[in-house]
């Protein structure tokens, strides 16, 4: 019996270095496509919007990481690990690159992650069957197709809202509702304890329409307010006229107004009903409305649950 071990390929430590070039290749061609997208809009040439879809741009990139293995003939669990590289490495990217917060990282990391991946695996299919020559010829409508699918996009406006019962009268509900101070309670929300900006406390210069008004996060974030509806015990509404700086919002959401309203129980309780209207400037839409849904619900219970707390003192 032969007890000797298998001799190693030859050409084993040649494999490292050109997945490390796939990699670096699809991710590179991934970045340079986000940050055009980026330069075109603030030359005010491109104004559909900021991101190219999360869908095209990644899977591109994993299609050609997998045009510089093809001679390595990975089999699909190389492929799989190698796009979960390609993926960290992207993100690290992103965050010197593109001063990307934390909490956008998380967001984007698993649908970056798929999207990679099938590409990875199309690529892996399709260059076993197609020359790389035709892969070549076609590869610059591809980048077309990308760079013109934002502008076929129209934004338009969401709306997310969130109503509590509170045991207490309107005219007492009201009261903690146009103000109110400092939030002693800690989030519990799992972004917020991860970095993700919190309300706070929010200030104004009155009960009455036109009157400025704060939104106070933590991190010093504040959102600048204006009332534009007042009908007391009943309904505040207010513009969103200036949002923080902030790595989390920059680019990705703008929103345009909130509003609470009270309607009054027979029971003697009041329900209070919390919305805010926003717009998202990434794609695929129905993927980050699903975050942004769960992000502006943990805001609205953070600031009803204190209103609640106070009213039913």
């Amino acid at each position: 019996m032969n007890t000797e071990s298998s001799p190693l390929p030859d050409n084993l430590p040649k494999r490292w270095p050109t997945w490390l070039i796939g990699m670096l290749m699809g991710d590179l061609v991934i970045g340079l496509l986000f940050g055009l997208s980026v330069f075109l809009q603030t030359a005010g040439s491109y104004q559909a919007i900021l991101f190219p879809s999360f869908f095209l741009v990644p899977a591109l990139g994993g299609i050609i990481a997998s045009y510089f293995w093809r001679k390595l003939e990975p089999h699909a669990g190389q492929v799989v690990l190698n796009a979960f590289w390609m993926t960290l490495i992207a993100l690290a990217g992103a965050t010197i690159g593109f001063h990307e917060g934390i909490i956008c990282l998380i967001i984007v990391a698993p649908i970056f992650y798929v999207m990679v991946l099938t590409g990875a695996l199309l690529g892996r299919i399709w260059f076993r069957k197609s020359p790389p020559r035709l892969f070549i010829n076609i590869l610059p409508w591809m980048v077309l197709v990308l760079l013109a699918e934002p502008m076929t996009r129209s934004d338009s406006e969401s709306v997310i809202t969130d109503e509590i019962i509170i045991r207490a009268p309107p005219a007492k509900v009201w009261r903690e509702v146009t103000s109110f101070p400092e939030i002693p309670t800690a989030p519990r929300f799992w972004l917020f304890s991860i970095g993700l900006p919190y309300p706070m406390a929010t200030t104004t210069a009155g009960d009455f329409v036109n009157a400025d008004r704060k939104c106070i996060f933590n991190h010093d974030a504040i959102f600048k307010e204006k009332v534009v509806e007042l009908i007391s015990n009943e309904k505040l509404t207010f513009e969103i006229l200036e949002s923080p700086r902030d790595p989390e919002l920059v680019g990705h959401l703008t929103p345009h107004r909130g509003q609470f309203v009270l309607r009054r129980n027979a029971n003697g309780t009041t329900t209070l009903v919390g919305s805010t209207w926003y717009t998202l400037h990434v794609r695929p839409l129905w993927y980050f409305d699903l975050w942004t849904q769960h992000i502006f619900r943990a805001v609205h219970m953070r600031v009803m649950q204190d209103v609640k707390r106070r009213a039913e003192l």
